[in-house]
């Protein structure tokens, strides 16, 4: 948690590989993440990790399942993912939202539809990029309790804020 400018994203963007610390380790899994090679980047991405993002990230070109499919699709069978979509929907209250496109959703429903999408895959680590910026009182409540209950079942997720809000819903809170 911190104000703007105080390496919120720039925590996020060395844990997600996609900038690299000037100095030490980053371990996930017991693995040094800044000694990946280049071209193995992706692949540790979509293992590995789950985003959300603040501004949603959705294809407007795509339905909501299509959306949520898309990260999985290289890893996943079809038939795997249906399932824990099965799963996950009701848990997010979208199951009625799949056949949609994105501009037809409220920025809380566009925002579930993203936390399905970083977790269908099953991550090792839930990275949430100021996930509550962009919505409104009651949404920013139903995701928080969402986080905390996807988190209470054993997800991991890093959540960067500014947000004393967002922050009392964490576990653990370091500035």
């Amino acid at each position: 948690m911190g104000e703007s400018g105080s390496g919120k994203t720039t925590l996020l963007n060395i844990l997600s590989t996609l900038e690299k610390p000037t100095s030490g380790q980053v371990l996930l899994n017991k693995e040094d993440i800044t000694a990946i090679k280049d071209k193995e980047i992706s692949a540790f991405r979509r293992d590995h990790l789950g985003f959300v993002f603040q501004d949603f990230n959705l294809l407007d070109t795509l339905n909501v399942r299509d959306n949520i499919y898309l990260h999985s699709f290289i890893k996943s069978s079809v038939e795997l993912m249906k399932s824990r979509l099965k799963i996950l929907a009701p848990k997010l209250n979208i199951e009625n939202l799949l056949e949609k496109q994105p501009f037809e959703l409220s920025g809380g429903q566009k925002q579930r539809v993203a936390v399905a999408r970083a977790l269908i895959s099953q991550p090792d680590l839930v990275l949430a990029d100021e996930p509550t910026a962009a919505l409104d009182f009651k949404n920013s409540e139903d995701l928080l309790n969402l986080f905390e209950e996807i988190n209470d079942s054993g997800q991991t997720i890093i959540m960067v804020t500014h947000s004393s809000l967002a922050a009392s819903h964490a576990k653990r809170v370091l500035l």
